[in-house]
């Protein structure tokens, strides 16, 4: 049965450059490789002087190169490619062969931590030990099972969220009763789902209850 699990492996690809700026902070946005290329990894940094990141990433062992694809205010998109040395490190074979698919992958000079999908358990194991086996850290911090559970009546997904939470979110997101100022109105949303605004009232706020015990509560709970 699939699972989903957080873990933390250690020390990342690009630790020499990270620990030149200790307050940033990089976000995976991909991971790409052609045939018999370097793997590329695309990620958003964020959090300290980018100047002096940029000067580390030129000098990183595991790295070859990188290039800036995007500059925001208070972040940065990367794409780096990685060093013969950095394709040793990295774990994104067992990835493929094993079809875990990444959730979430956030990494600082501390920890490398991966949100993923996993398709069974064997598949944790196997990633499990290629971790062993480059001697990196493989820290288990949540586990839980892919099982779909009844809510109110109504069968959920991993977020907790029914089938009607998820149109009535989507709708109030799309019509944007969520933007500022408000695009729509209650009443306007209610009409196109055609449900009652007091229906809608109640699955937004179970819907949005859901999402953030499943999310950001758990988060801070770690």
């Amino acid at each position: 049965m699939a699972c989903f699990a957080q873990v933390n492996v250690g020390h990342p690809i690009g630790q020499a450059a990270l620990q030149t700026v200790p307050d940033m902070v990089l976000q995976m946005e991909d991971i790409r490789s052609l045939p018999d290329e370097p793997w590329r990894f695309i990620y958003w940094a964020s959090g300290g002087d980018f100047e002096a990141y940029e000067d580390a990433l030129s000098t990183d062992p595991s790295i070859t190169a990188y290039t800036r694809l995007s500059e925001l205010p208070d972040r940065r998109l990367y794409r780096v490619t990685l060093s013969d040395k950095g394709q040793r490190h990295t774990l994104h074979s067992v990835a493929v062969e094993e079809d875990i698919v990444a959730e979430r992958i956030t990494v600082t000079t501390e920890s490398a931590e991966l949100l993923a999908r996993f398709p069974s358990r064997e598949a944790l194991f196997a990633f499990r030990d290629a971790c062993r086996e480059q001697n990196r850290k493989f820290e288990l911090l949540r586990i839980y099972e892919e099982n779909s559970t009844e809510n109110a009546g109504a069968w959920s997904n991993r977020y907790g969220v029914t089938d009607g939470q998820r149109e009535a979110l989507i709708s109030a997101l799309e019509q944007g009763y969520f933007s500022v100022p408000r695009k729509t109105t209650m009443e306007d949303i209610a009409d196109s789902l055609d449900i009652s605004t007091s229906a809608l009232s109640s699955r937004l706020r179970r819907g949005q209850q859901a999402l953030l015990r499943h999310t950001l509560a758990q988060e801070s709970a770690l």
